[in-house]
């Protein structure tokens, strides 16, 4: 496989120092990560792992391929190719892992450089990795695939700043390639959001769990810190046991409102009450993570007095939760960073201070999330879980303890991250029919958001946000223009002008949104039960210019909008809040005040229905 000729290199000067601790020609690179959550191997690089043959790759003869690799490694840090950002430390490390993969796979098949890594030797690398297992023996997924290949496009892009870069050859391979992954080096490796029915239990289980029963965990912790206090300081012996386990005895956990028995069996054994203290942390996560939209490092960096509240521009009061955010900060300290907190998540944060007290009072740190495998005598190492733990931890017990539902006939795999995407759907969500549960939780977020461009530094999410928002406008303006009958002003307007209507989706329509979006500057409102393509001017919520007022926005304000569209899939809204005021009608203590308000609202109903029958609904 001959190279082809090659320009002169732009070799890049070698550091002497890579972090703090490690020097260009050690065996290990230990990286200065200290965010929170951080552990060892997550901040290392190790080059003697061992390859297909027997050697070590510190061994001298593959010297010159390890500098190559060391080299452009290094390249992406310092000098990455146009247009590109630097990698961080974490980013080197993953690509290290990725090239591991690759150095084993040239060494198997003969290879010992990357100027014989060609087309042909590109495809066969990857058809290897495609036939490796995943998780749990099946295949691997599309995001690690392109882990992959996003590795080979890096050794490309940087080929003429190392000695031994790949041929130019290879752009043939990544070109063939490439398309068979659509949008695969950014959307593909995206983590999903979490599904509404799974995440409406998932944080109304986590909810549930750090209102009394958070009290009653800690209670329960301090009464069993008492109790066992005499392991402090003594042997264990069988009096001493008893009467331990008889002051647990006489605990017993609350019932809750609407619930007939205590929420938990009684527990008398420190392991249970480990279990349980590990509950409480998982639940206090998923609030923070799926109601703020943190990522994990930096929730793992809250302190104690994180809450801030302030008073904003309408003479509102804001909840503020205050932390860090690492990614892509200057320096390992993190950038300040302010969420808006709705309540749920200043009550975590509560239970997070009372559960780290112990900790916290022994230590020293004001750090939230200081914990140990014995949170009752501290008798353990003390210090922050790796990022990793939750994932784990959110899919065995807690999950178990929570019975969340299946998702299509198998259980919904959650990991960290799934917080965020589905927090930024939820507030770039337009039409949220049917997510009433989060409506609750996250209403007054989005409106906060929404008035003071909360995201602030958070670029990220405010990217993700507005995706979710161009997402939703999509979906809307492809279900209104081929809808064979709409209803409300705004629908039977679209339907009697729509070029599509009754079609299926085709390129045409893709065009026609695509100029809409482009040139019209429409905005979806947020709607419950339909659709609003919001103008101020028309709004009989009396909106401003941010949108509808969601204290006056109402199912009845709406049906009498003209910006207001319903299509078949909000047929439900309309046909369920028929049959309750029927229901209500046939109360026989109903006032005539009330009475009317209902048979009003049931007229209103039946004109929207009419309307996405295809009849008329009587409404000019």
């Amino acid at each position: 496989m001959a190279r082809t000729a090659t320009a002169l290199r732009n070799t890049p000067e070698l550091p002497q120092a890579i972090s703090s601790t490690s020097t260009w020609d050690d065996d290990t690179w230990r990286f200065d990560l200290t965010r929170p959550g951080v552990t060892d191997s997550s901040r290392t690089i190790d080059w003697t792992f061992e390859l297909p043959d027997g050697s070590r790759f510190t061994d001298p003869g593959w010297a010159a391929l390890r500098n190559t690799v060391k080299r452009l490694l290094w390249s992406l840090r310092t000098d990455p190719p146009a247009g590109k950002r630097r990698l961080g430390p974490g980013s080197l490390i993953s690509d290290f892992n990725r090239i591991r993969v690759l150095v084993c796979w040239m060494v198997s098949e003969g290879y010992d450089s990357f100027s014989q890594l060609d087309a042909d030797a590109a495809a066969g690398f990857m058809s290897e990795v495609k036939e490796r297992p995943g998780r749990k023996g099946e295949a691997l997924s599309l995001g690690t695939l392109a882990g992959y290949l996003l590795v080979l496009t890096r050794l490309y892009a940087q080929r003429e700043k190392l000695d031994d870069g790949v041929p130019d050859d290879l752009q043939r391979f990544l070109e063939e390639y490439g398309p068979r992954f659509p949008r695969v080096l950014r959307q593909g490796r995206a983590f999903p959001y979490t599904p509404d029915a799974i995440a409406t239990a998932l944080i109304g289980g986590a909810l549930r769990l750090i209102g009394t029963p958070a009290d009653d965990v800690i209670s329960l912790r301090d009464l069993a810190a008492v109790a066992y206090a005499y392991r402090l300081d003594g042997k264990p012996t069988p009096a001493r046991e008893a009467r331990a386990r008889r002051m647990l005895d006489g605990f017993s956990f609350s019932t809750l409102p609407k619930e007939d028995s205590p929420w938990h069996a009684p527990v008398v054994q420190l392991k249970d009450i480990y279990a349980l203290i590990e509950r409480i942390y998982d639940a206090c996560f998923v609030v923070i993570a799926w109601l703020v939209g943190a990522r994990v490092s930096e929730i793992l960096g809250l302190e104690a007095g994180c809450i801030e509240r302030h008073v904003g521009p309408d003479g509102q009061q804001v909840t503020y939760l205050h932390g860090r955010i690492y990614k892509m900060a200057t320096g390992d300290g993190g950038q300040p960073h302010r969420w808006i907190a709705p309540e749920p998540v200043v009550r975590a944060v509560d239970v997070l201070e009372q559960l780290s007290a112990p900790i916290r009072k022994k230590l020293g740190p004001s750090n939230l999330w200081m914990l140990t495998r014995d949170p009752i005598l501290l008798r353990q190492p003390i210090g922050i879980p790796h990022t990793g733990a939750f994932g784990g931890r959110l899919n065995s017990s807690f999950r178990t303890m929570l019975d969340l539902p299946l998702h299509q006939g198998r259980p919904w795999h959650l990991n960290t991250h799934q917080g965020r995407k589905t927090f930024a759907r939820f507030i770039g969500k337009r039409d949220r029919t049917g997510l009433h549960a989060l409506q609750e939780h996250l209403g007054h977020v989005s409106r906060v958001m929404t008035d003071t461009a909360y995201v602030g530094t958070d670029f990220e999410l405010a990217e993700l946000i507005n995706d979710e928002i161009l997402k939703e406008t999509r979906a809307a303006l492809e279900d209104l223009l081929t809808a064979s009958n709409l209803s409300g002003h705004a629908g039977r307007m679209i339907a009697s002008r729509s070029p599509f209507r009754g079609r299926t989706q085709d390129g045409d329509l893709g065009e026609y949104i695509d100029f809409i979006l482009k040139d019209s500057g429409m905005v979806l409102g947020v709607c419950d039960w339909g659709y609003c393509l919001y103008r101020r001017e028309h709004s009989a919520c009396q909106g401003d210019d941010h949108g509808p007022n969601a204290v006056l926005r109402t199912q009845s304000a709406c049906a009498r909008c003209a910006n207001f569209a319903v299509s078949q899939r909000h047929r439900a809204v309309w046909q369920d809040r028929k049959v309750r005021n029927a229901q209500l009608l046939e109360h026989p203590a109903l006032d005539g005040e009330s009475r009317k308000l209902a048979q009003e609202r049931i007229l209103e109903c039946d004109r929207i229905l009419r309307g996405l029958d295809g009849e008329n609904d009587g409404v000019r």
